[in-house]
Order: structure tokens, then C-alpha cells, then sequence
């Protein structure tokens, strides 16, 4: 596993599964994540094979995702033979059909980036509610399962529907509702978090969302290109945190409840895109947009996500901003030196 060998990576890990409540629920489970070599998908994964190698944790981890390739390459293409307790399923969400037992079912499935609404919005929103679907029945069945639904922070938001951009955040919100329709109606034991805009150095390539970007190029030291005036004020989060909220959550949260997940620290994109540049030793240029990055702009101008439903549950976030971006930015280019050496 590539990060892992990264010691700043492995304390992060270390901190995320401290900071997560009642973490030991999950030893000796059997977890299936969606979504598992994407952002917050991965670094859940790791916690939990990280926690099996160094505490026994005994947690038998089934990471799903449309590519057994990209699964291979983001988690090492021989760990699974060496580790009994990890097994990939290669499925697209939308067709997912696996008939076990899990005590726990994490879904982070679905596209989550502004190229994807703009290219391919229909595929988009029937990811997310058809993919909830394929997760919910398969925790129908098997009574004893609790499901996590990650959603998103733009389903609290006014957006018009009548528009290819609110594929997202009306997919998100209509997933949503169907989790508490299953609830009602089956009796499926579901909790739904709604992370705000989160970000950590264990990036997908196809993630062209704005704080990925500033991120990676603050990495390679090359000058952040702003396409916006950068006014619209956000709840930022390192992956770390998201993702001791999100595990919180799951073994302490009430079911059918919503929790926010955010560090609770919040400023402007362009503040942020600052961040980085300092961290990197780069600045912000600011350019013009085409026609292109216009539509691919969020409509939403201040998005604001509240954690004090999780800090009742007794989570508090361990990174302040400013820690997780000079994280991300240490650990991306310390995969890329080794990547070069070798």
C-alpha cells in the first residue's frame, strides 16, 4: 500500500482510529465498504487493515469498487492473498448483487465530481439512488446489519432541479430519503452522515474538485489556478477527521438520524487555496474560466456544515486546517520522490 509507507500517513491513521468512539466494535466484524479506492472509501479501509495488523484487530473487510485494477494498484495487487482478512469485490455499484452477512455496510460509492455531473449527470444520479438501493437490500435481508450512508453537505441547500449540475445533490438528498424509507418499511438499521468538503493526499486522479486540485499542484510547487473569485465560504476537513466522524457515527449514532461531519473550521475557497500556496511555497493565480469551468462551478454560495450532532456523541476533531493541508502536501510528494527513485 503505497501511503502506508509514509510515517506522517501512518499517524493519521493512528489519530483517526483514536479519535473514532468505540472503535473496538468493529474488531472481530465483517465490514463491506463501496467506494473503497476512492477518497474517503480508501483511508477507511486502511484504518481498519492497519488496526488488524497492529492491534489483531480480526476485521474481515470487503472492499468493493468498479475497478479490481485500481483497487489493486491503491491497496498493493498481493495483499489480498497475503491477508485472508481482505477480499476485493469488482462491481459497479448500480449492480452490486452479494448475498452476505455483514454486521456493517459503509457506503461511499457514487461520483463526486464536478466533471462527472457536467459529462455524464444521468449516470450520476441514477449512481446514487439506484447504488443506495443495491446497499439497502442487501442489508434487508440480513436483520442484524447496520448500514452507514455517507451523503453530502449540498443536499441542506436551495438548489434548482431543473438543471443537469443538481444530478448530486438531488441524487444525494433522494438517496437519503430512500435510506429512511427502508427504515420505516423493513426495519433497516441506517445512519446517514453529510460530510462537508474534505480533502488528504490519498486523492483520485479523476477528482477534479477545487480543493484536490489546490492541493496537488501545491504538492508539485506549481502556482493554483483560482477559475472564481473564490467568495463562497465552505466547512473544510482533513480525510483523518472525516473519517474518525463518519466511524463515530456508525457504532454510536442513532439510527435514521443525520450527522454532520466537518472539523467545524470554516473560510473562503480562496482562503483555503491561500492555505495551500503557503504550504507549498507557490502562489494563486488567478485566471479567467471557460465555458467549460463555468459549468462545472457550484451554484452553492456558503455551505456550512454543523458537527455538533457528532460532538454530542463525544467526537472532536483533531486537525486544524492549516495541519491537514501540510499533511497532504508532505505525503503526496513524499509517494512521488519514491515513485521517481524507483
Amino acid at each position: 500500500m503505497r501511503y502506508m509507507g509514509s510515517e506522517t500517513y501512518c499517524r493519521d491513521i493512528e489519530t483517526a482510529i483514536r479519535q473514532t468512539m468505540d472503535f473496538h466494535k468493529y474488531y472481530g466484524k465483517k465490514v463491506l465498504i463501496t467506494g473503497a479506492s476512492g477518497l474517503i472509501g480508501s483511508f477507511i479501509t486502511e484504518c481498519f487493515l492497519y488496526a488488524n495488523e497492529n492491534f489483531d484487530a480480526r476485521i474481515i473487510v470487503y472492499a468493493a469498487g468498479r475497478s479490481k485494477d485500481r483497487l489493486g494498484i491503491r491497496f498493493g495487487k498481493g495483499y489480498r492473498e497475503r491477508k485472508g482478512s481482505f477480499q476485493f469485490i469488482e462491481s459497479d455499484i448500480t449492480v452490486l448483487d452479494i448475498r452476505q452477512d455483514f454486521d456493517y455496510i459503509i457506503h461511499a460509492a457514487g461520483y463526486g465530481h464536478p466533471e462527472a455531473f457536467r459529462k455524464m449527470p444521468a449516470e450520476v444520479l441514477i449512481s446514487h439512488v439506484v447504488g443506495t438501493q443495491k446497499i439497502l437490500e442487501t442489508a434487508r435481508f440480513n436483520p442484524n446489519c447496520r448500514v452507514l450512508y455517507i451523503s453530502s453537505g449540498e443536499v441542506q441547500e436551495q438548489v434548482e432541479h431543473l438543471t443537469f449540475r443538481a444530478c448530486y445533490p438531488v441524487g444525494k438528498k433522494a438517496a437519503e430519503t430512500l435510506c429512511i424509507s427502508y427504515s420505516e418499511e423493513y426495519k433497516t438499521d441506517v445512519v446517514i452522515v453529510r460530510p462537508g468538503h474534505t480533502f488528504g493526499p490519498n486523492v483520485t486522479m479523476h477528482d477534479n474538485r477545487a480543493a484536490t486540485q489546490f492541493i496537488l499542484s501545491a504538492a508539485k510547487g506549481v502556482d493554483i489556478k483560482m477559475y472564481s473569485t473564490g467568495e463562497q465560504i465552505r466547512t473544510f476537513s482533513y480525510v483523518a477527521d472525516c473519517v474518525s466522524g463518519i466511524l463515530t457515527a456508525l457504532t454510536r449514532g442513532a439510527g435514521k438520524k443525520v450527522y454532520g461531519v466537518s472539523s467545524g473550521e470554516k473560510c473562503s475557497v480562496r482562503e483555503f487555496a491561500e492555505k495551500c500556496a503557503a504550504a507549498g511555497k507557490c502562489r494563486v493565480e488567478m485566471c479567467i474560466p471557460d465555458n467549460v469551468k463555468k459549468l462545472e462551478t457550484s451554484p452553492i454560495k456558503d455551505q456550512i456544515i454543523s458537527n455538533d450532532a457528532l460532538r454530542e456523541l463525544g467526537w472532536q476533531a483533531a486537525y486544524p486546517l492549516d495541519d491537514g493541508i501540510r499533511n497532504s502536501i508532505q505525503i503526496i510528494k513524499m509517494i512521488e520522490d519514491k515513485e521517481k527513485i524507483s
